[in-house]
């Protein structure tokens, strides 16, 4: 993807029927830069987007909180970064972002200015589903031309999970080794490897076939390269938690001893509880990081048998606040 092509985007997408005056005029600009970053002849430094954004009103600040779990000074460009990168090799990041360790490395220690375009290739690199719902996020919610492909696809699949969170199951069970293993395809496996009713399951791939999701070969299901994300509206996400909630106790009672569950009920203060989210917060990145450095391989395969989890969180004051 061409990141300095999207940056642009980001720009004409946010501006809408504005004109590049009047958004000149709010920057308190001497030039017409918005036509330079409209036209790819600039760069667009990450303090200048900052405001830029602000001349919307979109709030850079709970977006970068809510995506990232980062509570500092967003407007840092070396700090922002140090946490996003924070559980990633350098060598990985260049692999996957084109950019070289040493660029990165400047970016991080803030010996180099961030600019748009290598903010978006650095945060592709690590999670393009996640960086395509921010994009959509800073552009309030319109279109943008190298991305609305894309976005129609994901929103399919994200979608249908949030209908039947069991449809994202069936699809990351389509991906285990175990599966494709297969002299053909036995939907008693997936029900059993699932915990989904068989008829559900044949409703689901059904539905997943017609939608060009997956496609049946001569033995099994295949399915493209995929993510499923839980993040949608506000109802969506509650919707998609008690379901997996309600799942973990249903489950909870003939599971074996290797799942965990437990609760705990307790008071502290409000300090302490900040301390627990941020612990929490470093937890999930190690938890990724873990999965991450645990490819599903051959020798993954032969090793240790590939299974389907589900992790859930909850902290929460159960009375007012």
């Amino acid at each position: 993807m061409n990141f300095q092509e999207l940056a642009s985007q980001l720009i004409v997408s946010l501006r809408g029927e504005k004109s590049q005056a009047w958004v000149n005029q709010r920057l308190e600009a001497n030039s017409n830069v918005i036509h330079r970053w409209e036209k790819g002849h600039a760069n667009i430094p990450w303090e200048e987007y900052i405001d830029y954004l602000k001349v919307f009103k979109v709030d850079l600040e709970s977006l970068i909180r809510s995506y990232y779990r980062f509570t500092g000074n967003y407007q840092n460009s070396s700090e922002l970064l140090t946490h996003i990168l924070s559980n990633r090799k350098l060598k990985e990041v260049e692999e996957a972002s084109g950019l070289s360790s040493s660029k990165i490395r400047r970016l991080k220690n803030g010996d180099s200015s961030l600019n748009l375009a290598d903010f978006l290739n650095i945060i592709f690199a690590l999670d393009d589903m996640e960086s395509l719902s921010l994009c959509y996020k800073l552009t309030d919610g319109n279109k943008i031309a190298l991305l609305d492909e894309r976005k129609e696809h994901f929103e399919s699949i994200s979608n249908k999970y949030h209908s039947n969170p069991n449809y994202g199951l069936i699809l990351v069970c389509l991906n285990l080794p175990s599966y494709k293993k297969l002299s053909f395809h036995q939907d008693s496996f997936l029900s059993t490897i699932s915990g989904i009713p068989i008829k559900e399951v044949n409703e689901i791939l059904s539905d997943a076939e017609a939608s060009g999701l997956i496609k049946k070969t001569e033995t099994i299901y295949e399915i493209n390269q995929f993510k499923i994300s839980d993040r949608g509206t506000p109802e969506q996400m509650i919707n998609s938690r008690k379901f997996w909630l309600q799942k973990a106790l249903d489950n909870a009672t003939d599971k074996s001893s290797q799942d965990v569950y437990g609760s705990i009920v307790f008071a502290t203060t409000q300090q302490a509880r900040e301390k627990i989210i941020a612990r929490y917060l470093k937890f999930f990145e190690d938890f990724k990081e873990i999965v991450d450095s645990a490819p599903i391989d051959a020798k993954s395969i032969n090793d240790e048998e590939v299974i389907p989890l589900i992790m859930n969180f909850q902290l929460f004051n159960p009375g007012a606040e």
